[in-house]
């Protein structure tokens, strides 16, 4: 059996909050010039993570995470060829955080784009994962700072973190991610 490498599923994964910023946006009842609806390449400061404080006016604004049906999204470009390079060295394991009824259409999309993973676990609590896994890949540093240092890999999005936690290793993007220097820091074993 190889070692273990958790990888976060939204935001890292599959842009969720494409599709957040999008109900939010087709939700409102209030025009508002101030609705940032954004472009990643042009944003020069950090979004709220919680896009639902865009909407005060909107009770309802975290449904989509209820009703999210992943059968629709896709992987971010490089995602899956990536996973599949270092699943040829550890076992690929998606931990991700339960919210509302999705949690069975995430498993599937992630069966059909993900062939190769070992396995997929839906909790609250991922840190009890850290004597586990030789890193764990998230977008969220208060997610990282339960984990032991050597195991935080940050994966970049443009919103506000809630803790300032150092990681060992960032990943920009899926394509300018290189497995080989992920390899070369994590990977214990014969050759590469």
């Amino acid at each position: 059996m190889k070692r273990l490498l958790g990888v976060d599923v939204d935001l890292v994964i599959y842009p969720t909050d494409k599709g957040w910023w999008k109900y939010l946006y087709d939700k409102s009842v209030v025009e508002s010039d101030t609705f940032p609806y954004f472009d990643m390449c042009t944003a020069t400061e950090p979004y709220p993570y919680n896009l639902g404080e865009y909407y005060n006016h909107h009770p309802e604004c975290y449904d989509y995470w209820r009703e999210l049906d992943y059968s629709n999204l896709e992987a971010h470009t490089s995602c899956i060829e990536k996973l599949e390079h270092l699943s040829e060295y550890f076992d690929i394991v998606f931990i991700s955080s339960i919210k509302g009824n999705h949690t069975k259409s995430k498993y599937y999309k992630l069966k059909q784009d993900f062939p190769f993973m070992k396995g997929y676990m839906a909790t609250k609590e991922k840190f009890l994962m850290n004597n586990s896994v030789v890193a764990m890949i998230d977008d969220r540093k208060d997610i990282l700072e339960k984990f032991d240092l050597e195991k935080r890999v940050l994966y970049s999005t443009p919103y506000t973190q809630t803790s300032e936690c150092p990681v060992n290793f960032l990943i920009e993007s899926w394509e300018a991610f290189s497995t080989q220097a992920f390899l070369e820091y994590y990977y214990v074993g014969d050759s590469l």
